[in-house]
């Protein structure tokens, strides 16, 4: 299996866990006083677990977020294009009622001179 091939949670994951494990071994090795080696790879799989289960949970809210934020800007941007065009449609109708309304006034004043 492809390192760039997991997840990204995947391989943050093991890399934290992977730096913890060299630093924990270090620490028994060389500093502890009483070490129970037989504890060190389940500490190591807990961590795995925890850690792991935390990146990925942390991992799918920022896509929950994401995705979130991207439709908030695709609506807004709608909303935009929406009035946009509503503020064009209402120019259109704008200039229309003017031309009817001059071209009423003018045959009212025809009718006057006459």
């Amino acid at each position: 299996m492809k390192w760039q091939n997991l997840p990204r949670w995947a391989r943050d994951t093991i890399s934290v866990v992977g730096a913890m494990a060299v630093l924990l071994v270090i620490y028994d090795a060389f500093f502890a006083k009483h070490v129970n080696w037989v504890l060190v790879p389940i500490q190591i799989v807990v961590a795995l677990l925890a850690v792991g289960v935390w990146s990925y949970f942390s991992y799918r809210s920022q896509q929950k977020r994401k995705l979130a934020e991207q439709q908030k800007a695709e609506a807004a941007k709608q909303r935009q294009e929406k009035r946009e065009a509503e503020k064009v449609a209402g120019a259109k109708m704008a200039a229309a009622t003017r031309e009817k309304n001059l071209a009423r006034n003018q045959a009212h004043q025809q009718r006057r001179n006459d």
